[in-house]
Formats: structure tokens, C-alpha cells, sequence
């Protein structure tokens, strides 16, 4: 079966349930949330109408909720039978951009009306597809056995949220987690649930050098935190060869530089931030440790010191997918959307607090693509042109359903052992 009739033609069998002609019949209320909360984006931490629009629908669709302050919404379907639990995520914030009005070669459907915020992520569709397999579920809960928690975050673009709601999240209790990221670069129609690291852990780093001021006709005179840079930078850019196992992935850059007010005046200080971000913890630990070596020597070298805003401290925080997890869905997609639609996704390097999730419970971070060259989807995330198949929305929705009733469904023993560390000591 062709990847462009996929959406149309699939089907799938779960008991009685058939998931995917359920997934279609809430398609249009997926879409229409999904282009309401494009056109009204709020940014982390300000998601008031958000919340409103997300804690509305779960009132029409009779799901207990509560909010947490700074964390987001937890709402509750509670099955016909007891039995496991498992956490549905997804996130609620847009970015603090402008989006342009066209994707890759047309205009777009729906265009963000807010100044300086837009869904250039996809979290409005990540909220629109959790809502419709809310719906379908809490219809249904008279098949489903055990609980169903649904996790709406705040704040994911700059991990503000996170805290609060995994806080709450852990009183609850639950045996597994799930959530789903749309994919810029996969073509529609595809998924990924493989198992092992999908995303990446990071550190951040933000450093003052402290040099000596002075003229620009005398710099023997002064103490230049611009030359310390530069030498610092070049002998960053060679660690990876000369410091860090090439066999374990990294990436570093430098995000942002300020130094000086004019031309003809050597600066006092420079300040420098960026990120490191790594698959294997050990790597991150390394990279961390020679950061800090290598500024030390170099700062001393060029008679600088330099003090540290943030200091580069690696942390074991990677989204990693649990096999027997992975397994699980793996089948479901297999078993609801045919297994032309399952693809093989090397990590992506960028990093998520859907790896908080996973320190407490086992799980998939599913990635779902929305690459479509027909209709100018494909712009990379955080792009002013990013868009979004919304074909492509039904079979998040799918794939959040079947998953749900495997896992609770399975007596599959999960080998898991999970954080002994209260959440807020994960920020320390």
C-alpha cells in the first residue's frame, strides 16, 4: 500500500473497537482545535487561553481535571475495570515568533493572529491529537481497562512547566507514558517508535571572560576577553577530535556572543552561552569536564579569568524508549496502520522534557512525519515557515488509542527501574 493513500485506506481491529475509523470520525474536531489554537498561540507560562480552550472541551466530554499552577492540565478517564494506568502527553505553548504567512511553496491554511507568538512546533497539533483520543476513549471506557491520565504541559519550549506537573503526576502514580512529536522531516503518513535514545540530553553554558579595557590604539596596553574567546572557540571546535570518543554522538555551538559598546575601545568582559547536546551520558560528562578544562588553561594563558552565569553540568536526561514499551507499539502500529507505515529514525539531536517523564515511568516517544513537498510542508521546526500536514493528525490519533489499549491490555513484564530522586532534585 502506497504511503499517499495511507490516511484513506488503513484500518485496524482492537476487539470490537475499530481505532481507526474512530480516529476518522473525530478528525474534523482534531483539525478544528488544532487551527483555533494556531490562530490564538500563547507562549510558555501564558498559556491562559489555552488552558481554557483544552479544560472546555475535557468539561464537554465529562473528563475530571485539575490544574496545576505553572504545570498545566491533568485530566482522568477512569475504565470500566481496574487495572494499569498510563500517562498521555502533550505540550501547549508556542514560540515567542512571527510566522510567515506561506509554508515552503503556498500560503498556509491557518496563520498565527497574536503578535510575536506562533506554533512553529507543532504542539497545537500535539494538543488537538491528544484531545480527539481523549474523546474517543472516554466514549469508549466502557471497553477500557485501568487508567487513562492525560498530561497537557506548560512551558515545554523552555522547561518551565515541567516540575509542577511531574510533580503531581508522580503523587498520582502510573505504569507507563506516551507521547507523540510531529516530525518536519519524515515523510506524512510515517512513524517512528524505535526503541533506545530518541532524543537528546544537553547542558547549557553561559560564561563571562573577564580581560582589561583599554584603547584600540594601544592593545598591549589592555587585556582583550576577545582574544581569549577566540582561542577558546578554536580549541572548542577541535574537542570532538581531540578529547571526545568519536564513537559516541555530540554536537555544541555557540548560541549567542556580546562584547564591547565601540570601535576603537578593547571591552572589559565577554559574555558567551550555548549548548551541548549528547546521546550517552558518559560523553555528556566528558565534554562538560574538558569545557571546563580547556577555559581554565585558556583564560589563564591569555591573563583572563572568567566567571560562570551557568556551568556546564552534564545530566542523565535523554528521551530513551523502553524495548518491551517500544515492542508494544510497534505492534499497534503494525496491527492499525499497516507496517509500510512504521519507519526507522536515527535520534534527533535536540532535546525534550518528555526525558523527565521517563526517568519515573517507561515509554514511547513517538515521532509522527508531516513532510509533504505537494502541499510545502517540510520547514524545519522553529522555522517562520513551518506548517502542518493535518492529514497526517488521524494517525497520531491511532497510534495514541491503540497503544493505550495495548499497554493496558498487556501482561508484558516491563524491566524498569524507576528514579528514587523526588522530581525537584532532577533540577539540582
Amino acid at each position: 500500500m502506497k504511503t499517499s493513500s495511507l490516511v484513506d485506506q488503513l484500518k485496524l481491529k482492537m476487539g470490537d473497537m475499530d481505532t481507526f475509523s474512530l480516529a476518522k470520525k473525530v478528525d474534523q474536531y482534531v483539525i478544528d482545535i488544532r487551527r483555533d489554537l494556531h490562530m490564538y498561540p500563547e507562549v510558555s507560562l501564558q498559556e491562559v487561553r489555552t488552558i481554557k480552550v483544552v479544560t472546555e472541551e475535557l468539561e464537554r466530554l465529562g473528563i475530571e481535571f485539575e490544574i496545576v499552577s505553572n504545570g498545566g492540565i491533568i485530566g482522568i478517564i477512569e475504565g470500566a475495570t481496574s487495572g494499569k494506568s498510563i500517562i498521555l502527553r502533550a505540550d501547549l505553548d508556542a514560540l515567542p515568533m512571527n510566522e510567515e504567512e506561506t509554508n515552503l511553496n503556498q500560503k498556509k491554511i491557518v496563520v498565527s493572529q497574536i503578535e510575536n507568538a506562533a506554533h512553529t512546533c507543532g504542539h497545537d497539533g500535539h494538543t488537538a491529537m491528544l484531545l480527539g483520543a481523549a474523546k474517543i476513549l472516554v466514549q469508549n471506557k466502557e471497553k477500557l481497562k485501568g487508567k487513562v491520565i492525560l498530561a497537557f504541559e506548560q512551558g515545554e519550549e523552555n522547561g518551565a512547566g515541567i516540575q509542577a506537573i511531574l510533580t503531581r503526576l508522580v503523587e498520582i502514580g502510573a505504569d507507563g507514558v506516551w507521547g507523540i512529536h510531529l516530525k518536519s522531516d519524515l515523510p506524512s503518513g510515517k512513524i517512528s517508535v524505535d526503541s533506545g535514545p530518541r532524543m537528546a540530553a544537553a547542558f547549557l553554558f553561559d560564561v563571562v571572560i573577564k580581560g582589561k579595557s583599554g584603547h584600540g590604539s594601544r592593545p598591549d596596553l589592555a587585556i582583550s576577553p576577545l582574544d581569549c574567546f577566540a582561542d577558546f572557540y578554536n580549541n572548542l571546535r577541535i574537542m570532538r577530535l581531540t578529547s571526545l570518543d568519536p564513537f559516541q554522538t555530540i554536537t555544541y555551538s555557540i548560541g549567542s556572543i556580546s562584547a564591547g559598546t565601540a570601535a576603537n575601545v578593547i571591552p572589559d568582559d565577554l559574555r558567551f552561552s550555548g549548548t551541548a547536546r549528547y546521546l550517552q551520558y558518559n560523553q555528556g560528562v566528558r565534554a562538560a569536564t574538558e569545557f571546563n578544562r580547556l577555559l581554565e588553561k585558556i583564560c589563564d594563558l591569555h591573563n583572563c579569568t572568567f566567571e560562570y552565569i551557568t556551568k556546564p553540568i552534564a545530566k542523565d536526561l535523554l528521551v530513551n524508549n523502553d524495548e518491551t514499551c517500544a515492542a508494544i507499539a510497534d505492534n499497534a502500529i503494525k496491527s492499525t496502520l499497516g507496517e509500510e507505515a512504521l519507519i526507522h529514525y536515527p535520534a534527533w539531536m535536540a532535546s525534550e522534557p518528555f526525558a523527565y517523564y521517563q526517568k519515573y515511568f517507561p515509554g514511547v516517544f513517538a515521532f509522527v512525519g508531516i513532510e509533504n513537498v505537494k502541499k510545502g510542508v517540510g520547514a524545519e521546526h522553529h522555522n517562520a515557515h513551518f506548517d502542518i500536514d493535518e492529514d497526517v493528525l488521524k494517525l497520531g490519533v491511532t497510534a495514541t488509542v491503540q497503544y493505550t489499549l495495548d499497554f493496558l491490555n498487556s501482561d508484558k513484564k516491563i524491566d524498569f527501574n524507576a528514579e528514587e530522586r523526588v522530581v525537584k532534585d532532577l533540577f539540582h
